[in-house]
């Protein structure tokens, strides 16, 4: 596939003094040695040197009260100068106030194209009610929303951390739901989601070092709801390596083209204006 077409869609460019501070957990708690640097030019022009020609940059907000100034500086970073395009990615929290209001801001005001929930590290359910809003309006707009699901912020936990967003699904039929790194290890419950749900996506994104393990046959079922990315800067996983895993699947070459790229732009070229 041509290098135009491959898109990143699980990258995050977080500003600042929080994209610092996520970043020592991987690098002094985790002792990771990550494959990118931190500062985001740096980081997007080693995303181009390997293929990528677009990203999508995914907010997330860990407290209330911090998803408005999230989505600003999401929005400001994909109107830089960089050697990608970069997809404007916007965040919410069940504790805020209003929170479809922080949702249609980041949207209509300043662009966003998709949703990131972070479950785990903002401590909290997608079925929380103060989200009922947020799942209506991305089901009238078409926004996809990236669920990082779980209880612990380092992402161990079960398969049944999956529960809540199969129900989410079911409520909600018409929302664009992606199950951030395939449900981490539990790539076999987060097939089964798919399967019952075909507005269910998931990306194929690793965790820190472990690539996700999707079977081919699944791969090759489901090639048009699988995304490919790489949890850039925070990650000891190269987009180069991520994509020749996808890569080593053997999948046709129109099926490798969509989750290479090709499913990423359209979820993104859907979204309502």
């Amino acid at each position: 596939m041509s290098v135009a077409e491959v898109v990143d869609s699980h990258v995050h460019l977080l500003p600042g003094r929080l994209g610092a501070k996520v970043r020592t957990i991987f690098t002094d708690v985790g002792g990771y040695d990550l494959a990118y640097p931190a500062d985001h030019a740096a980081v997007c022009e080693q995303l181009a040197a390997e293929g990528v020609a677009a990203v999508w940059t995914l907010p997330y907000a860990h407290r209330p009260g911090v998803a408005d100034s999230l989505n600003r500086a999401s929005a400001a970073t994909a109107a830089a100068d960089l050697a990608v395009q970069v997809v404007a990615g916007a965040t919410v929290h069940p504790g805020d106030d209003d929170p479809v209001m922080v949702v249609r801001r980041a949207v209509e005001d300043d662009g966003a194209r998709v949703l990131k929930l972070h479950c785990s590290v903002g401590r909290f359910d997608p079925l929380d009610p103060a989200l009922v809003p947020v799942w209506d309006y991305v089901e009238e707009t078409r926004l996809p929303v990236v669920v990082h699901a779980g209880r612990s912020p380092d992402g161990v936990g079960s398969g049944d951390d999956l529960l809540p967003l199969d129900e989410t699904a079911r409520r909600h039929p018409a929302a664009r739901i992606v199950i951030a790194h395939c449900g981490h290890d539990h790539e076999t419950d987060a097939v089964a989601i798919l399967d019952r749900h075909p507005n269910v996506h998931a990306d194929l994104t690793p965790v820190v070092n472990r690539l996700v393990q999707v079977p081919a046959a699944d791969a090759a079922r489901l090639a048009d709801r699988l995304l490919f990315g790489t949890d850039a800067p925070n990650t000891e996983v190269t987009a180069a390596r991520c994509r020749a895993h996808v890569e080593a699947l053997g999948l046709v070459p129109e099926a490798t083209s969509a989750i290479l790229g090709g499913n990423a732009r359209r979820l993104v070229a859907e979204v309502a204006d």
